[in-house]
């Protein structure tokens, strides 16, 4: 069994993938959905991963288009 992640460390390791270039700016990243089933953890917790690295300014949300690494990383 898996234990799942914290939206925390959900948010730290996807960050971590962002800087090592997995996903480079611009990109757009999985669906909601498809980061809970990476990191076995429910859509809400993925949200709230989501919604912390949004406000530090690493990912961006497009309405309708989804969710985008952003084209600068933060200093």
């Amino acid at each position: 069994m898996t234990i799942p992640m914290g939206y925390r460390k959900i948010a730290a390791d996807l960050h971590a993938r962002i800087e090592q270039g997995e996903h480079p700016p611009e990109t757009k990243l999985p669906t909601y959905a498809e980061l809970a089933e990476i990191y076995s953890a429910s859509v809400s917790t993925v949200q709230r991963a989501v919604m912390l690295l949004q406000a530090q300014g690493v990912i961006v949300g497009v309405q309708g288009a989804g969710l985008y690494v952003a084209a600068t990383p933060p200093a």
